[in-house]
This record gives C-alpha cells, structure tokens and sequence, in this order.
C-alpha cells in the first residue's frame, strides 16, 4: 500500500475505452501514423483544453460549450507528455538552469526530487512548514529562501502540490495566492501540480462515524489548527479558477490521467502554461520527442475527455469507491488511537506511529517499516522518503487493493500494533509476531 494508484475504478475505464467505436476511431484517422507536433495532436490538445475549462476553470458550469471552452483555455496553452514526470521536466529543463534550486513544502511526493534532478540538474529544497496541513506562509517561505540562498542555491522554482501528496489535504485559495505574489516578487516561477485534483473522497461536508483529531508535529511544534472534520475545506479550487485564468507567465499548472483516470500506463501528462515564449522554446528545443504520448493513445484520451456523461458518471463513481476505502481505513485507525491527518482528497491517508518508537529517530523508523513489511506483510511509504523531519509518519495509499483486502491489510496492521505496544522491542521476534497473518 505504498503506490498511488487509484485500481478502484479500473473496470469502468476499461469498459469505455473497450467500446469498438473508441478503438476504430483511434486507428482509422491517418494523423495517428504519421509525424505531427510533438507538443500534442492537434485534437488532443483541443480536447485537454476543453477539459481544462470544463473541469478546472468553470467547474460549477455543467452546460459550457466546447466553443466557449476553448476561448478561455486556449490549445497553443498545452502540452502533452508521457505522465506528469515528462511535463515538469519539460519545465525545469528549459526555464531553470543546473544548480539552481526548486522550494518544495515538505513533507512532499519523494519522486519529485529525479524529476527535478536526473537531466535538467536543479536541486530540490525541501522545507518545513508552520503547519503542513494549511499550506506554505509568507513567512515560510522566507525562511526557506534564505536557508536556501545561505547554501549558495539560487531559488528559481516554488512548486506546489494540490491536493497534497502525501497529506491528503486541499490549499485553501488564499494560501495559493500569497504564495504566487511572494514568487512573483522574487522572479520565481511557481508550479502547481494538481494531479491529484479530481480525486476527492465525495465526504461533501458530512460527519463521519468517527475521527480522531491528530496534532501532526513539525520542527516540534504543534498545531492546533490541525483539520478536524468540522472544519475542513472540500470547494478545491484549481490554480486556473483562484487566478481567474490569468497565470501570466510564471504560473504553470500540472495535471495528468495517472491518478483521477486510475491510468498511470497510459503515461499521459498536462502541461497548462500561458507562457508562450515557453511554449515556442518547447516546441523549438524539440525536448518532448523523449517523452511524446502515441497518436492512438492521444486519439483515445481526446475521445473520453470530451465524454462529459461518461466522465460525470465516472468521477462520482470513483469518489464514491474511494470513500469507501478511506473509512474502511480510518476507522480501523480510529479503533487502533492512531492519530491521522483527515484527507480531503488523493488516494491515500497520512498516519503517526511515531508512538510506537522507543526513540525519535529514523532508524528506529526504518526499524518499524521493516516489522510492518516481515510480520503483517504491508509495504507503507515511511515518511523519511518523503523529506518528513518527524520519525515515525507513514502514508498508508488504500486504493490499490480492493475494500476486502484492505479490511485484512489494516486488521494485520492492528494486530501488529497491539503487540508493540504490549512488549519491550527487545522481544519483538518471529516466535512473538507470529500468527500475523
């Protein structure tokens, strides 16, 4: 349970794309064989454009026409790419240069580091927060620029991910808006990957059965505005709607199939950038013939993103399959009195066992992860790799297996848990864990 995918959902995707009409179309229109902009088909980049408008920028619109749609969102504003790792490298390969460095809230998705690093050499700056779950203040990222300038790296990049991974919750408008102003004054570009931003569990403000408060620490200091459930924010908003669509030329907006869509091997990643000196050097550096996405593939995601009664169908079906794992997993948390962040959205629920610990460190972290994996047989994200300064916080992602599997998942983890707590580590062994399974 340490991949977020989203394999819920699965059966109702593949029962669209199996249409024989779907398959027939991709194949039967010439384009898809021959060379064309590797920025995108020109089909495809109007129908990402035409989802963008429809689901991001006038989400509470159901009846825009793809007519409007395009006047606001503008194709030539796209690009597509294999996955979201291709399109942000797209960005830091051309607009940054080796050695300058990216600001990351952490704790943040541990793959961003390689996207960032691997070809286009710019090195990532994770840095704390006051309070991780309300997002990045001016004043952190103050603290954050100066740490970074001290270590002789040059901030050229904020990026931002919402929803959160891995935390599970949704920025509030405000705190994406401060944060773009204080970049703008610094000639920072600032990225927002929103790949994530379909996938909300659909609680639409309701009580749950239950839901323990968790002050999540950071740096040692507690938070008191943690979320409970009584005050969290569902209304996400997308960068493109809190800016009113005016990204101008240092906003850029990220976005792919792999997390709504549950379709991470279609390897197909948005780009959204109002850049157009940008998007020509894109264009012209000829970067994207790496990572372009095949035209029968582009054919097929034009057709089901344009699909607004299958999509509208689809994304109520998937917040509802996901709902019902977050509470299968939740609650089983609730009953264990592990303290959790309450998701808002993602796939996955952010968990503190740093209580189990004998002593606060990240060995003894690596210690735990490595019981959970032998005696209950469970893989969880340790927050370590995820650039998290408290030992002992674990992502624990409940939508790659099936509601039955995640029940006998989380009651090994129970299992696990109670007998930590009942005995000295010392005696922890494969005679007392035993019977796990």
């Amino acid at each position: 349970m340490c991949v977020a995918e989203n394999k819920l959902v699965l059966d109702v995707l593949a029962e669209r794309l199996m249409q024989v009409g779907t398959a027939t179309a991709a194949f039967s229109d010439s384009t898809v064989y021959c060379y064309n902009s590797f920025l995108g088909l020109p089909v495809a980049r109007d129908a990402v454009a035409y989802f963008l408008a429809k689901r991001f920028l006038f989400a509470q619109e159901p009846n825009l026409e793809p007519e409007q749609a395009l006047q606001h969102v503008r194709p030539q504003h796209v690009a597509i790419g294999s996955g979201c790792a291709a399109v942000l490298h797209y960005l830091f390969f051309i607009l940054g240069e080796p050695g300058e460095c990216c600001l990351i809230p952490a704790p943040y998705y541990a793959r961003f580091d390689s996207d960032m690093k691997s070809l286009a050499g710019i090195i990532p700056f994770g840095f704390q927060m006051a309070n991780a779950t309300m997002g990045p203040t001016e004043k952190d990222l103050n603290l954050a620029y100066i740490q970074a300038m001290s270590q002789g790296l040059t901030p050229k990049f904020v990026l931002l991910t919402n929803p959160n991974n891995p935390l599970g919750v949704v920025y509030k408008p405000y705190v994406l808006r401060d944060a773009i102003q204080w970049a703008r004054k610094r000639n920072i570009h600032t990225i927002v990957d929103e790949i994530h931003a379909l996938s909300a569990q659909n609680f639409e403000g309701q009580e749950p059965q239950s839901m323990h408060q968790h002050q999540y620490q950071l740096n040692n200091n507690n938070l008191n505005n943690l979320h409970s459930r009584n005050n969290l924010n569902y209304g996400f908003q997308s960068i493109i709607k809190v800016l009113d669509n005016k990204l101008g030329t240092d906003v850029h907006m990220v976005w792919g199939l792999s997390k709504d869509f549950g379709a991470s091997g279609l390897r197909v990643g948005v780009l959204y950038s109002q850049n157009e000196m940008f998007m020509q050097a894109l264009l012209a550096s000829n970067i994207s013939i790496f990572s372009c996405v095949s035209g029968p593939i582009q054919y097929v995601v034009s057709e089901l993103l344009t699909d607004d009664t299958f999509v509208d169908h689809f994304l109520q079906e998937s917040r509802d399959r996901l709902r019902r794992s977050y509470e299968i997993c939740v609650l089983k948390l609730e009953e264990m009195v592990v303290p959790y962040v309450p998701a808002e959205a993602g796939l996955f629920v952010y968990i503190d066992l740093s209580s189990l610990l004998p002593q606060k460190t990240f060995e003894w972290e690596r210690k735990l992860s490595h019981l959970i994996f032998n005696y209950a047989r469970i893989v969880l994200t340790p927050g370590e790799s995820q650039h998290e300064k408290t030992p002992g916080m674990f992502r624990i992602c409940y939508a790659w297996v099936s509601p039955d599997v995640l029940e006998i998942a989380m009651e090994r983890l129970s299992r696990l848990i109670t007998k930590i707590r009942r005995m000295d580590w010392s005696d922890l062994n494969e005679t007392t864990l035993g019977g796990m399974l």
